[in-house]
């Protein structure tokens, strides 16, 4: 049976900093070589979001007025629909300021409180008096062992996967999460959530959020290959879903690299 999924890019115009985009064209690319048909969708200012028609969001980061300028849009918009996508396990990734903004509310460079998006139990506020520096550096964290576990599981055949991520953060904001939420990963080198949580990441059911640039999935191959699984999972419960193991040699040569050089 072929397979088909649906990937939905929020706000492309306004977040889409750090060539987050290639999160994007990595899914979509992957999807292609394993024969799954994929189409990408933009939901834009102005769009209205219909429950039940994508598989995946995605949302990047952004400046300061192009987060702000897309909370209400949000709200009015979109936010009734995508909350219950998400609630009913759709896919979704958010990337550093996409991570923000995912969140209850966030604190931007002037020390205005804004709400966010509303979607994940996660709240970010500008560093005080005890956290002055800037979170930015390589980055390199170990999955927790659930989501490991999980991950091992969409293959046909065992493989050797990583237990890292690998990537690069610059962000000042510190978020800190809230009942419900699991971090994504155990910080191995750099900071991850905020300067002293030790923890990168927060996952929701299938919702993900991650500080980490580069883009995040091209050296991590095998979290693309699992937010697209997890995906396939949902979209076709009655199937027994595994991925044919693509080669990935150039990907995981750099994630490794990435983990020795900076881990």
């Amino acid at each position: 049976m072929p397979y088909a999924l649906t990937l939905t890019h929020l706000y492309p115009d306004h977040l889409n900093l750090y060539g987050d985009t290639g999160n994007l064209i990595v899914l979509r690319r992957r999807c292609q070589w394993m024969g799954i048909d994929c189409t990408v969708n933009a939901l834009s200012m102005g769009d209205v979001a219909q429950a039940g028609t994508t598989d995946l969001y995605f949302m990047g980061g952004g400046q300061d007025t192009d987060q702000v300028a897309v909370v209400n849009d949000f709200h009015q918009l979109k936010y009734d629909a995508i909350r219950a996508d998400t609630e009913a396990g759709v896919v979704f990734l958010g990337v550093c300021g996409g991570y923000q903004l995912m969140g209850n509310t966030f604190l931007m460079g002037n020390g205005d409180e804004t709400r966010g998006l509303g979607i994940i139990n996660v709240n970010t506020r500008a560093p005080g008096t005890d956290v002055k520096q800037r979170c930015i550096g390589n980055l390199v964290v170990e999955l927790t062992p659930d989501t490991y576990a999980d991950m091992q599981t969409l293959y046909a055949h065992p493989r050797d996967l990583p237990r890292t991520l690998v990537g690069f953060e610059n962000h000042s904001g510190q978020t800190y999460l809230g009942d419900g939420v699991e971090p994504l990963a155990k910080t191995i080198a750099g900071f991850g959530n905020n300067a002293t949580a030790e923890y990168e990441g927060a996952r929701y059911k299938n919702v993900f959020g991650s500080y980490m640039h580069g883009s995040l999935l091209p050296k991590n191959p095998h979290f693309a290959d699992y937010l697209i699984g997890l995906a396939l999972r949902r979209r076709y419960p009655e199937d027994t879903i595994t991925l044919p193991a693509l080669p990935d040699t150039e990907e995981l040569a750099a994630h490794t690299y990435a983990v020795q050089r900076y881990g």
